[in-house]
């Protein structure tokens, strides 16, 4: 080691201390107090694509399903479900602790860097591996995790999320998220009460939170007539291009022997669609399964070109 290689470190050391020690030793800002709802307006935009690319076709379940796991976690992670207010009676010694750790990092980081260099060895050594020639570095593929590991996991989220909820009720995000959570879990009795709760906070004004409580109270009990209608039909109302709404509409049309509606219903849907989703294809199908359906009918080609 010469002087200039020790200066240099010096100097490296003293620029990298800066780096660490300017932002312990900066007074804290104050956080934002918009920062939750940005993050919940922020997930309810991403969760609202994950379903329209699901419903396009874009995405299989079980994409949808993870990508919608990820969502939940970060939602998690960033507090947008927890209470906004910093909790009280901190202490003065909380205040003592970024100076502590300045003081901390100051003294010591100076010896584990020449501590690394010492054990790691001579410059030209660390810097020398290279692969031969013609070979290129494999980077290993991550495997998607099991279908065991993501009920643990969402198990797991509803019960963080029922804790929540039983010191905030009135909490509409924490609602929807645990409604989300026990569909995936296959709970749908559990879910639809999640999905009952989330209505009664706010709920109703939200065309994406209104058919997916529709779609699960559909699947659990066996049709969209009923309690199912009138959440499709406010949906339309506060949306009438809602995606999800017009496909659910068109169904519902269809199973109450109406084609004609569910054919308007289609084709304001086949309008909406970009031209390249797959979901394009079906409601393509389903228009011409009813146009079939009409030719079969005596007279059935000239009453729907007078429509």
């Amino acid at each position: 080691m010469n002087g200039t290689f020790l200066l240099l470190a010096l100097g490296l050391c003293l620029v990298a201390l800066g780096f660490v020690v300017t932002p312990l030793l900066r007074a804290p800002r104050a956080e934002n107090p918009s920062r939750r709802a940005t993050n919940l307006v922020v997930h309810r935009d991403r969760v609202r694509e994950l379903e329209q690319d699901m419903t396009a076709g874009l995405l299989t379940r079980a994409q949808y399903d993870n990508a919608l796991a990820d969502l939940e976690r970060e939602l998690l992670d960033s507090g947008a479900v927890d209470s906004d207010e910093p909790q009280g009676n901190q202490g003065i010694g909380s205040a003592r602790v970024p100076l502590v750790a300045a003081w901390v990092s100051i003294a010591l980081l100076p010896f584990m860097a020449i501590g690394l260099y010492l054990t790691v060895g001579h410059a030209e050594e660390v810097f020398a591996t290279q692969l031969p020639a013609g070979t290129s570095a494999s980077v290993p593929e991550t495997e998607p995790p099991s279908e065991a590991a993501l009920q643990r996991e969402f198990q797991h989220l509803a019960q963080q999320l029922q804790g929540r909820l039983a010191q905030d009720p009135t909490h509409l995000g924490s609602w929807v998220l645990l409604g989300r959570t026990l569909v995936f879990l296959d709970d749908l009795p559990a879910a639809e009460r999640a999905f009952r709760e989330a209505m009664r906070h706010g709920g109703d004004q939200d065309p994406d939170l209104l058919t997916r409580y529709a779609d699960v109270l559909a699947e659990r009990h066996g049709g969209l007539a009923g309690e199912p209608e009138g959440l499709i039909e406010r949906a339309l109302a506060l949306d009438p291009d809602h995606i999800q709404a017009l496909w659910l509409a068109g169904t519902l049309a269809l199973q109450q022997n109406s084609p004609d509606e569910a054919r308007n219903h289609w084709q304001r849907l086949l309008v909406l669609l970009p031209p390249e989703s797959p979901g394009v294809e079906v409601i393509r199908g389903n228009l011409g399964q009813l146009d079939q359906a009409d030719d079969s009918l005596p007279g059935g080609a000239s009453a729907r070109s007078e429509t």
